[in-house]
Order: C-alpha cells, then structure tokens, then sequence
C-alpha cells in the first residue's frame, strides 16, 4: 500500500517531533553539566585566592625574616666593634 501524502507528511512531522525532544533533552542534560563545571571552577577559583594569599603571607613572613636577621647581624657586628674598642681603650 502506497503512502498518502497526508500520512508521509504526518509521519515526517513526527518524526520530526521526535528528534526535537531528544535535542532538547540533550541541551538540557549539557546545561547541567554546564552548571556542574561553573561550580567546579568557582570551588577552584577560591581555593587558587587562598593559596595565592598564603603564599603572598609566607613570602611576607620570609622577606621580614630575612630584613630582622640582617638588621639582627648588622646589630652584632656593631656590638663587637665597640666591644673591641672598649677592650683596646683598655
């Protein structure tokens, strides 16, 4: 039995119906995963700024560290200088 163009039309149009709820289906299951990664950049962006802000912090600790202990040293050699001054005053 031959189609009817009405029912090749309707056929086509179902088929057609069909293949735009799967798409549909598709886009809405990439926006979830779209979501789903959004929130894993953010959780990575956070935890980037807090490794960013330790750092900054323990190079901040470093470089004071490091300003004391040369001030620290300057201050000793100064001491035996005036040590050694007050020995040869002697």
């Amino acid at each position: 039995m031959a189609y009817e163009p009405e029912n090749l039309a309707l056929e086509l149009l179902r088929n057609m119906r069909e293949e735009f709820r799967m798409v549909h289906e598709d886009v809405r299951a990439l926006k979830k995963g779209q979501d789903l990664l959004a929130l894993n950049v953010d959780g990575l962006d956070e935890r980037l700024e807090m490794l960013r802000e330790s750092t900054m912090t323990s190079l901040g600790f470093a470089a004071d560290t490091g300003a004391r202990q040369k001030k620290l040293e300057k201050q000793v050699v100064e001491l035996a200088k005036r040590v050694e001054q007050l020995e040869s005053a002697k």
